[in-house]
């Protein structure tokens, strides 16, 4: 087995350096954990974008914020690794049950749900006393026995699948894609009146005020925002009224110039160019330049929303006396979407204009299934190579923030390594529980992640050892990280289905393929993605992850 891959033995026996805070049976600290989901890299102020989040910037304030955080390039393998902890190819979200293949069905690590080989943070610390509440979305299972109530959370309202209308219409995504909602394992139907946003915010503000003021909390709000169809209430469509009219390319540059001015990126030409699938501002015509920059107004509405509902949250913490012993953290599932919905080939042809109203005058309300598609999205992602769903640095490089009781605050972006998979080692240390390699009678695979603590608490400035890999796989599409140095091979029509070597430190966008001048670097990395897969027992896809109908996703 190559050296330095992510989760070897050595790094996954369950034992974690023990933090130094003064944990008691009254004194654990609370844990507030949201995640956003395809909000892109640049989509907030604290990595130079324009959009309104005030309360997510005061998190980063008081906090670290890291910016070389690594997730799944899609939302239930993230939400899988987020959870346990482990691999997403070993728990059963080897790729999203919506895009299982015909030979990966039936194969270990593919079941389309969280299996039965991880333990749950949220088992863990409803085990150790706390009370775990959660209000958003799931998408790790639809039986019964993969529910949140039956995997550790005391109280949950969940979203089921990847997507739904956020009003109270409850209107299905797409065809065949209809919308679940469950209360602690039962299934209901929304009010009216319900948003996404402020309704899960609101569950959980209730559900914080009724614990007792000794029991430690343990939050989950996984947001369903700002995931597409853009909607967002009446009040707040206005919010950003004409600021997207210049259009993406030069909001790109605007948000990489920032970057620039900040000190994250070295200059402006080391960011990604627009790719050549994806057609300039300028090419579209008057009629979808309109409809495009109302979908990224409606897009801005609903993160600056979504701030202001993690704003409420915080204040009921406040209001409850337990601020000031709680952890908090803040990330997003993956890039931003890139993909418009009627776009979509898992989508029937003309679904989307049939059971949608699009017209300007409706987009963002109830009945519109409108996207920002890819433009807008590589402004998401700025500076970083493609979105959501591909391999690149801009489908897995995600904003991460922790703050609260015991960490150090920085300036300027932590810098190192860190992973999805670190974060329920990290909790796990900071509430002082041991993570178990049996569970209710049944052997579980070790946590693969290593605790962030001695990172947030100023003991180091490091994480992860300069030799260890990261290997990334998800419809075929592969990747390893290895200090540096960087492989990818990306599907067809986007990529050529071939190994390309990077060096992020002077090519973070990915431009400029050394595979020919380095063979050596490339065969050693690739080597190492090979002993990574073998080890998880990745099931590549004996057909491509769209097909012919990949070519449906390329912008006209």
């Amino acid at each position: 087995m190559a050296k330095g891959i992510i989760g070897r033995a050595a790094l996954g026996l369950g034992i974690f350096c023990l933090a130094t805070l003064a944990i008691s049976a009254d004194n654990r600290p609370n844990i507030l954990l949201i995640v956003a989901d395809d909000m892109g890299y640049t989509d907030w102020g604290g990595f130079g974008g324009e959009i309104r989040t005030p309360n997510i910037d005061q998190l980063a304030h008081r906090g670290q914020r890291f910016s070389h955080f690594y997730t799944a390039p899609t939302c239930s393998p993230t939400r899988a690794m987020l959870l346990t902890g482990i691999d997403h190819h070993q728990v059963g979200l080897g790729s999203m049950i919506e895009l299982l293949k015909p030979n990966q069905i039936g194969q270990p690590g593919y079941e389309g749900h969280l299996n039965n080989r991880a333990v749950t943070l949220p088992q863990l610390l409803q085990d150790a006393g706390y009370r775990t509440l959660m209000a958003g979305k799931w998408h790790l299972g639809l039986k019964p026995p993969q529910d949140p109530s039956r995997l550790g959370f005391d109280r949950s309202f969940a979203m089921f699948l990847g997507a739904a209308s956020h009003f109270g219409d409850e209107a299905a995504y797409t065809n065949n894609y209809p919308t679940i909602y469950r209360l602690n394992g039962e299934r209901i139907h929304v009010p009216d009146k319900f948003y996404s946003s402020d309704f899960y915010a609101d569950q959980l503000i209730n559900w914080i005020g009724e614990t007792p003021p000794a029991q430690p909390v343990f939050t989950y709000l996984p947001f369903t925002a700002p995931h597409d169809p853009l909607h967002v209430p009446d009040n707040w469509l206005k919010k950003y009224r004409g600021r997207y009219d210049q259009g993406y390319d030069q909001l790109r540059a605007e948000r990489v110039a920032r970057l620039v001015e900040t000190g994250m990126l070295d200059h402006a030409d080391l960011a990604a160019p627009r790719p050549d699938h994806v057609p300039a501002w300028n090419s579209l015509s008057t009629d979808q330049q309109a409809i495009s920059a109302r979908s990224m107004e409606v897009y801005a509405a609903m993160v600056e929303n979504l701030d202001a509902n993690v704003g409420r949250v915080i204040n009921s913490l406040k209001k409850q006396g337990r601020y000031n012993n709680t952890i908090i953290l803040f990330m997003s599932d993956n890039g931003a979407n890139g993909i418009i919905l009627q776009r979509n080939p898992l989508v029937a042809d003309h679904w989307v204009a049939r059971n949608s109203d699009n017209r300007l005058e409706n987009i963002g309300r109830k009945g519109s299934r409108a996207s920002t598609g890819p433009g807008w999205a590589l402004a998401s992602t700025a500076p970083f190579a493609l979105h959501k769903l591909f391999i690149s640095e801009g489908g897995i490089r995600a904003p991460l923030i922790v703050a609260g009781p015991g960490i150090k605050p920085k300036s300027a972006p932590t810098e190192t390594i860190a992973t999805v998979r670190d974060l329920m080692p990290t909790l796990l240390d900071m509430t002082g529980i041991a993570a178990p390699t049996e569970y209710q009678g049944k052997t579980r695979l070790p946590i693969e992640g290593l605790s962030m603590w001695p990172l947030l608490s100023g003991e180091t400035d490091t994480l992860h050892p300069p030799e260890q890999s990261f290997g990334f796989e998800l419809f075929g599409m592969r990747g390893l990280r290895q200090g540096d140095w960087k492989i990818t091979s990306i599907n067809k029509p986007f990529g050529s289905n071939r190994w390309q070597l990077f060096n992020l430190a002077t090519d973070p966008g990915e431009t400029d393929n050394l595979a020919s001048s380095q063979p050596e670097k490339l065969s050693q990395l690739t080597d190492e993605w090979q002993a990574w897969a073998d080890r998880t027992g990745i099931v590549l896809p004996d057909q491509p992850l769209f097909g012919e109908g990949a070519q449906k996703m390329v912008p006209k």
